[in-house]
């Protein structure tokens, strides 16, 4: 596949941060240092990057995504054997914080103040990608090599805006679960145990262990696994297994065989993974991977 070139919808001689844009690449070796952009979503459509952040790094695939929020300095850096692929979005300010209030307000309450603001709360930076996110960035993708609409231009951006709009209504929940009294310490307790998240999504395939997780969040073993289950609503082994068979699905999705997935992703056997993929998807492997041919080949309208 030939290499992507940079490509920004807004004019060039706009600044970052002005106008909503998307800057998509291809390369083997790039690199960004002590960035301080605007509020970003940042993905992988090949390969894994990691983004430094707070002197740690966030290690992202295709099955993730990562938000920064706007002036956050960061810091990347891309030297691999094989060309890795990235789409970051970047939004203006206020655009994510107006569709965020659109969202949850009343007809009566948008029109009475159309330029009030929702907060917009990420304490956590790194999130899964959901079938409805990976459409919208698919969809600004082809929309960037095969050029657009400005009008398409920005209900792609209104929809990546909402799947942001609704992650940070999931981080008010998930704030709401924890049973700190004081906010400030429930903010502290959500951007620990998802320090612990990252590292999990960080860890080689069966590298990860309570005690690194723990350590990562600055948090006893025991802490952290009663925090994060109360977060995130489930055990860190059972999100680490989820991570597992996501990995595996985007190795079916890219294209590599059942048997060859199932070693990368830790199984001895094509028919141990079979049953353990069935059990997490609903359906084999081999199904799911025809799912996808079929799908690819389907007519668009």
């Amino acid at each position: 596949m030939p290499a992507l070139p940079q490509v920004r919808w807004a004019p060039a001689a706009a600044p970052l941060g002005s106008e909503n844009c998307v800057l998509a690449a291809q390369s083997r070796r790039h690199s960004v240092r002590d960035f301080p952009g605007p509020l970003s979503i940042k993905t992988v459509t090949r390969g894994r990057v990691a983004w430094r952040i707070d002197r740690r790094d966030i290690w992202v695939d295709e099955s993730t995504f990562l938000i920064l929020n706007d002036g956050e300095p960061y810091s990347m850096e891309i030297d691999a054997a094989e060309p890795v692929s990235t789409c970051c979005i970047f939004f203006k300010p206020g655009f994510v914080q107006n569709v965020l209030r659109d969202l949850y307000a009343t007809d009566d309450q948008c029109l009475e103040d159309p330029t009030q603001e929702r907060e917009l709360l990420f304490p956590n930076r790194l999130h899964s990608r959901t079938a409805t996110f990976n459409a919208w960035i698919a969809s600004i993708r082809t929309n960037l090599i095969r050029g657009t609409s400005a009008i398409r231009r920005e209900e792609c951006y209104l929809g990546l805006a909402s799947e942001l709009a609704a992650h940070s209504k999931e981080i008010r929940k998930q704030l709401s679960a924890i049973s700190a009294a004081k906010a400030a310490t429930r903010f502290e307790l959500l951007q620990r145990v998802s320090r612990g998240r990252e590292y999990l999504h960080a860890c080689p395939e069966g590298t990860a262990t309570l005690a690194g997780a723990a350590k990562a969040a600055a948090m006893s073993p025991f802490h952290f696994q009663r925090t994060f289950k109360t977060a995130f609503g489930m055990s860190p082994s059972r999100y680490v297994a989820g991570l597992r068979f996501s990995r595996a699905a985007s190795l079916l999705r890219a294209g590599t065989s059942v048997t060859e997935s199932a070693l990368a992703v830790g199984f001895g056997s094509t028919a141990s993974f079979s049953t353990a993929f069935r059990r997490w998807s609903g359906v084999t492997p081999s199904t799911y991977a025809a799912q996808l041919r079929k799908m690819s080949k389907a007519p668009r309208a």
